[in-house]
C-alpha cells in the first residue's frame, strides 16, 4: 500500500520512521511546504504543493501530521477524492468543524484517528483488566501530564496533553460522557493556557482528575485508575515496569460505629510485551482500510472526545 504523509515536523518524522519499517507499506509520498524537513533521493516522492500531491493516483491512503489548525482542510481534501485518512490528535480545531464534515460528506467512515495511547500495550492491558472486572467498581482516574514546553500557536496545553486522557477515558469507559466539568487554567505566557486542572464527574459516581502543564522542570506521564478492589498505575516514563497493580482497598462499615477497614496486599508487575505505539497504529490503520464492512464507530469516538473538549473549553 502507498501512503501519503502530510507534514514532516516532529510527529511526522516519527510516523515516517515507522512507515519505512512497516511491511504493509510500499511507497511513502510526502507533502511538506518546507523542503528542508527531509532529504530523500527520489524527488518524485516529495511534494511542496498540495494540488500536485492530491492529484497523485498512486497514493492509496493519507496520514495527516500537520498543525491542528490545518487538519480540517486536509481531511476535506482526502474525503473529496474518497480516500482513507488518518489524523493525529486533536482531529479538528473544534467540534463544529467535525460536525461540518459529517454534514457535508457521506464517506466519513473512512476517517481513522491516531489516538496514540489507544495502541499502547499498557492501555490495552488496562482496558482488558477493567473489562474482566479485576479492579471492581471504578472509583476514580487521576492523571498527570507535565513537562517543560513546547508552546504551540494553534493549540493550548489542554488540546495538546489533556486530549490524551479524554480519549483514554472514552476507551476505558466505553463512551460514557461526564455530566459535570470543572476547570482551572493559568495563562501567563501570551494569554496561552499553559497549566490546567480538569475535573470530570460521571453519572455512575466515577470521578476523573487531569493535571496538565507546559511549565514543569520535570516530565511526568502517570495515570492512576482505582476500583474498590485494586488500584492500577501506568507510568509511561518507566522503561519496562510501566504497569503496577496494587492490591489495596478500603471498606467503610457504619452499622454500629464509623469504621474504615484497610486492605493492604502485594504489588503485581505484569509482564507486558511493549511495541512502539505508532507502528501498531499504522498496522491498525491499514487493517481498517482493508476491512470490508466499514462503520462509523471511530468517528463516533472522536466526536465524543471533541464534545468533552468543548465542555472543558467552555468552562
Amino acid at each position: 500500500m502507498n501512503i501519503g504523509l502530510i507534514g514532516l515536523g516532529y510527529w511526522g518524522r516519527n510516523l515516517y520512521r515507522n512507515l519505512l519499517i512497516s511491511e504493509e507499506v510500499e511507497e511513502i509520498f510526502i507533502l511538506d511546504t518546507k523542503k528542508r524537513n527531509i532529504k530523500i533521493k527520489n524527488e518524485k516522492l516529495y511534494f511542496l504543493k498540495s494540488n500536485d500531491f492530491f492529484k497523485n493516483k498512486d497514493i492509496d491512503a493519507f496520514i495527516i501530521s500537520t498543525p491542528t489548525s490545518t487538519h480540517y482542510k486536509y481531511i476535506r481534501k482526502c474525503l473529496e477524492i474518497d480516500k482513507f485518512v488518518c489524523i493525529t490528535k486533536p482531529i479538528t480545531s473544534n467540534l463544529q468543524q467535525l460536525l461540518t464534515l459529517k454534514k457535508n460528506f457521506k464517506n466519513t467512515n473512512k476517517i481513522f484517528v491516531d489516538h496514540t495511547y489507544l495502541f499502547h500495550s499498557s492501555v490495552k492491558f488496562i482496558r482488558d483488566y477493567v473489562k474482566r472486572k479485576k479492579l471492581g467498581k471504578l472509583i476514580y482516574y487521576d492523571s498527570e501530564r507535565i513537562s517543560f514546553g513546547k508552546f504551540y500557536k494553534d493549540v493550548d496545553v489542554i488540546d495538546d496533553l489533556a486530549i490524551h486522557d479524554l480519549y483514554i477515558l472514552d476507551y476505558i469507559l466505553k463512551g460514557q460522557m461526564p455530566n459535570k466539568v470543572l476547570v482551572n487554567c493559568h495563562n501567563n505566557f501570551g494569554n496561552k493556557n499553559f497549566l490546567s486542572n480538569i475535573s470530570l464527574n460521571y453519572p455512575s459516581g466515577f470521578f476523573a482528575n487531569i493535571k496538565v502543564s507546559w511549565y514543569s522542570p520535570i516530565k511526568s506521564r502517570r495515570i492512576l485508575l482505582a476500583g474498590n478492589k485494586k488500584i492500577i498505575e501506568f507510568d509511561d516514563n518507566e522503561s519496562d515496569k510501566k504497569i503496577k497493580i496494587y492490591n489495596k482497598g478500603i471498606e467503610f462499615q457504619d452499622k454500629n460505629v464509623d469504621q474504615w477497614l484497610y486492605r493492604v496486599g502485594s504489588i503485581e508487575i505484569p509482564n507486558i510485551t511493549h511495541k512502539e505505539s505508532l507502528g501498531v497504529m499504522i498496522n491498525e490503520f491499514i487493517k481498517f482500510i482493508k476491512t470490508k464492512n466499514k462503520n462509523f464507530e471511530i468517528l463516533k469516538h472522536a466526536e465524543r472526545v471533541m464534545k468533552v473538549l468543548r465542555l472543558i473549553k467552555s468552562s
